[in-house]
């Protein structure tokens, strides 16, 4: 038996440890601290403002803070309309109150009797927190370089059964977690996958959130109708302490964008080399990995010796035109701090539609079980999701929740990335494409031709296919359109 056991542990990676580093030292806000500047707590409530039935796709809530249904009306209708015309069943909810077990005992009914796969938060939704001292070699006990951390926590609203319990309080004096209770959560255990992809719209810490937001999700019909500019290559930028891994992730973040420009020479990865990278040249993806902090990025010139620092703050001034970002990079998704840098990134920039990152040191690891699945036409929260239900299917072990707990996504989760298909390519009118009376239902398709695409329903492809049988099962349920050199005949896709 213990040897089975052991053989159930996830071997701890020999990867280095990402590291909060700024350039003055100074400590990320706290809980206590958070807690104070928000507004006296509002009694939960939930409105339903909206419900626009799809069909063959599963539900999807957009969840609004109640100050913002107003200001954000038309855009709302839009972005619903949008969903909508992809298949979603889409619901649209007003919500107040701070309570994030009221919020996570909704989502939980919706996810029951509704079918929910996955919640965009838009405002400023209630926020779970989680605290641990991080333990990175899975020795189970303390080691001089493993601190104790308190940092918001997405997971808490995509596990809806598991159990999250409040048991620890942190003794300061020797930054220690002792038996109590102090509003942060800290044990985590049952049943502990994600049963939903989660993402938030967060602006009120980055400036003026209705019009933010409103410019944002202008920016994402336009990324959905094929009226902003993208090109389709990433860029993979890789700075000192990962240059033993980096060919590996290059291939990985090649999963889903054959076209690359990769940069991992350890002198050349410098501040004075990566501005110019993002303010003159564009990409779709950027998959970047330095130490940051919330307000930037830190890296390593000199052989090692020395510290560039690049400030989120410059940020809206370069521009970007860079759509989405993978933030290897230590609290840059840490979306409670004034002037985030994923924030920043994705809502003060002309072309930002999403970032994936952490509120905490770490990150992600294994790239390539979020790679895939956006490579076969995921969005981004499933592909989140999938990834975090990957990590968690043989449980956490502490150095798993040391790197990932703080794992969050930052836009619109029902994007999907490389949106290049015109549908003046494929089918010259109408702008949407309705399914005839008959269809197949499928969960393979065998091609007896050279190759074919798959569309969805607003003519992007989700899927090159090949001679023979093609796996449809990595595909979300929903209505697709093959089209082969003769013909184009709608396909149910059933998994």
């Amino acid at each position: 038996m213990l040897i089975i056991a052991a053989l159930l542990i996830t071997p701890v990676p020999d990867v280095n440890i990402l590291r909060y580093i700024s350039p003055d030292n100074s400590p990320p806000t706290g809980f206590q601290e958070w807690r104070m500047t928000q507004s006296a707590a509002l009694l939960w409530r939930s409105q339903l403002l909206s419900l626009t039935p799809g069909s063959f796709q599963d539900r999807v809530d957009i969840l609004v803070e109640s100050t913002l249904v107003a200001p954000l009306r038309a855009p709302l209708e839009t972005l619903t309309a949008d969903l909508t015309g992809e298949g979603y069943t889409v619901a649209t909810y007003l919500i107040q109150g701070t309570s994030c077990e009221s919020l996570r005992s909704f989502l939980y009914r919706e996810y029951q009797q509704q079918n929910l796969t996955a919640a965009i938060f838009i405002g400023n939704l209630p926020i779970a927190w989680f605290q641990l001292i991080d333990d990175w070699n899975n020795n189970r006990r303390r080691d001089p370089d493993e601190e104790y951390e308190e940092f918001p926590c997405d997971l808490y609203f995509m596990d809806l059964d598991g159990i999250w319990e409040d048991n620890k309080v942190r003794y300061d004096t020797f930054d220690s977690l002792i038996p109590g209770c102090d509003s942060i959560y800290d044990t985590h255990y049952g049943d502990i996958a994600p049963e939903i992809g989660i993402s938030r719209i967060y602006a009120s810490t980055i400036g003026n959130q209705a019009t933010l937001i409103a410019a944002y999700l202008s920016r994402c019909h336009a990324y959905r109708t094929g009226n902003l500019s993208v090109q389709d290559r990433a860029l993979v930028y890789i700075d000192d302490d990962w240059t033993p891994w980096a060919n590996e992730w290059n291939e990985q973040v090649g999963y889903l964008y054959p076209s690359r420009v990769f940069i991992a020479d350890s002198e050349q990865t410098r501040v004075r080399d990566y501005r110019p990278r993002i303010d003159t040249a564009a990409y779709q993806w950027l998959q970047l990995c330095a130490h940051s902090w919330p307000g930037g990025h830190a890296m390593k010139y000199n052989h090692g010796q020395s510290w560039d620092w690049f400030y989120a703050e410059s940020i809206p001034r370069l521009n970007p035109e860079i759509c989405f970002y993978n933030l290897f990079a230590c609290s840059n998704a840490r979306f409670t701090e004034p002037g985030y840098c994923g924030g920043r990134y994705v809502l003060q920039s002309a072309s930002g539609l999403g970032a994936i990152g952490s509120t905490k040191t770490g990150s992600m690891l294994e790239f390539g079980d979020f790679y895939n699945p956006l490579g076969n036409g995921t969005t981004l929260a499933q592909a989140f999701r999938q990834w975090f239900a990957t990590q968690a299917a043989d449980g956490f072990e502490p150095w798993e929740i040391s790197w990932f707990y703080g794992m969050t996504l930052i836009g619109d989760g029902l994007l999907k990335p490389r949106h290049l298909v015109s549908l003046a390519e494929h089918n010259p009118s109408p702008r949407r494409i309705n399914p005839p009376l008959t269809t197949n239902f499928a969960r393979s398709i065998t091609l007896y031709e050279p190759s074919g695409i798959l569309l969805d329903p607003t003519g992007r492809t989700v899927a090159n296919l090949s001679y023979g049988i093609n796996d449809l099962r990595p595909l979300s349920t929903g209505v697709y359109f093959l089209r082969t050199s003769n013909s184009v005949k709608p396909i149910v896709i059933v998994r």
